[in-house]
């Protein structure tokens, strides 16, 4: 979702601390567009990103933000892991029309993951 949210968006809010961090580690490998992306990073919001209960959020960045050459599905994941090191799930991060859209949770079983925290994603 691209475009500066508007205060009647439901559910639009600051990114809280562990998306900052899952966004700014995924945006920390180099790539075509990467440094675009950086920008707007710093100026993005989020909402809920879907309805099955995992932890995916859209993204919305500012319309005065650059846009970014970065195609729709960038070039870096993340996995998610449990306490012991086994692989549960990853993390994608989208790009729509040049600008940030979503960062989604996705599960390798049948149960929802929730947003990660930083230290349960192997990069």
């Amino acid at each position: 979702m691209s475009g500066d949210p508007s205060p009647k968006e439901a559910g639009v809010r600051p990114l809280a601390s562990n998306e900052r961090e899952l966004l700014d580690a995924l945006l920390r490998r180099e790539f075509p567009g990467v440094g675009e992306l950086r920008l707007q990073a710093r100026q993005t919001s989020a909402s809920p990103g879907c309805t099955c209960g995992c932890g995916t959020i859209a993204l919305h960045v500012p319309d005065d933000s650059p846009r970014s050459s970065a195609s729709h599905l960038v070039p870096v994941e993340g996995t998610v892991v449990t306490a012991e090191g086994e692989p549960i799930g990853g993390l994608l991060l989208f790009v729509d029309d040049g600008r940030l859209s979503s960062l989604e949770v996705y599960a390798y079983g049948d149960d929802p993951l929730p947003m990660p925290r930083p230290e349960q994603v192997r990069w």
